[in-house]
């Protein structure tokens, strides 16, 4: 199956200079990695001239300036580019929502947990790349043992997330690279049938999730909130960016994570093997989630913090999209603004 977003009208044809230089530069967030060259220079007075590269870690703040409504992203900053991103047809992101997502994601970096979370995130993609020799782990290159499946039944959304860089979840995060975020849309695009109002509203909130494959469950966590607001702001008490979570452990080394779960509804336990389809607990709203879905990633190592992210491709799965035909894979990539269903479970879509 293409890597490129089969929706996107480049692709396959010459992308432009501009894209195609921007394909090339290294993601801000790696930029920013360079930041911890200054700290040689806060500890030692002969090496003071390193405190500069502290203005690298400003680059990290890149990605969440992106968000601001109106201001060019990496996926359509050519300024020849006119066709519609891929996830247009969605209504989830009104003006509002989105200044306010970006407001709360810029507050929430002085919280103390949140602080502590960002720096060791940071501080871990420095093993991964020693791990990996600066050549993480990508499509072209990795080829997984594990039969993974859609993590949900019926027919959900893409919302975010693709193994094209354009499209990615957070490239520069390379844990969740090659994540996803999943929801229940309509026909409308809409993912509630009313305002953005309590969770249990919204289509997903409290569906069954999966286990992708069969595995060993590593950790779990089941006692985090679900945040009562869904408009854009982000919990500004939340323990823990994944919310509650179970992370399983599959054949080849290859960790799943799936995050934002329902309090209370995590239903395995440490050390417990799983089958492929069992449920292991409901979609929820918990952690650092802007309204409820499904985050899921696959990892190489069980620690989210030094694990580098997987690209995965889900078997028996139909995918589609307004401006493309529905289509049936044997194994393939989902890609942001699709809707996919595990084959053999042909749910209608929330009407």
């Amino acid at each position: 199956m293409a890597i490129r977003h089969p929706v996107d009208s480049d692709a396959g044809a010459d992308p432009g200079r501009l894209r195609a230089i921007m394909r090339r530069l290294p993601d801000p967030i790696t930029v920013s990695l360079l930041g911890f060259l200054s700290i040689p220079g806060y500890l030692f007075d002969s090496l003071e001239e390193l405190k500069l590269f502290a203005l690298f870690f400003l680059a990290a703040f890149w990605p969440i300036l992106q968000l601001i409504p109106g201001l060019p992203s990496g996926a359509n900053s050519d300024g020849d580019r006119t066709d519609p991103a891929p996830r247009d047809w969605l209504e989830t992101d009104d003006r509002g929502t989105s200044l306010r997502m970006v407001v709360s994601m810029l507050l929430i970096q002085f919280q103390p947990v949140l602080l502590v979370t960002g720096i060791g995130q940071m501080a871990g993609q420095l093993p991964v790349l020693a791990r990996y020799r600066g050549s993480l782990p990508s499509p072209a290159d990795h080829e997984s043992e594990v039969d993974y499946r859609l993590p949900f039944e019926g027919t959900w959304t893409v919302i975010n997330g693709s193994p094209d860089r354009e499209y990615s979840h957070s490239w520069g995060l390379y844990a969740q690279r090659y994540a996803y975020d999943f929801v229940i849309a309509d026909e409308d695009g809409r993912t509630t049938a009313g305002d953005r109002g309590p969770p249990d509203e919204f289509y997903c909130f409290g569906e069954p999730i999966l286990a992708p494959a069969d595995g060993t469950v590593v950790s779990v966590r089941n006692d985090h909130r679900d945040y009562h607001r869904t408009d854009g702001w982000l919990d500004p008490l939340q323990r823990s960016i994944l919310g509650n979570n179970v992370i399983i452990e599959h054949a080849g080394g290859e960790f799943s994570v799936l995050a934002h779960l329902q309090r209370g509804s995590v239903a395995v336990e440490p050390g417990e093997r799983v089958d492929r389809g069992q449920r292991i607990a409901r979609c929820g709203h918990s952690g650092n989630s802007t309204e409820p879905h499904l985050h899921f990633h696959v990892q190489d190592r069980p620690n989210f913090f030094l694990g580098a992210g997987l690209p995965v491709q889900f078997a028996n799965v139909r995918t589609a999209h307004p401006d493309t035909e529905s289509r049936s894979h044997e194994r393939g990539y989902v890609h942001a603004g699709q809707r996919v269903t595990p084959l053999g479970d042909e749910t209608e879509p929330a009407e």
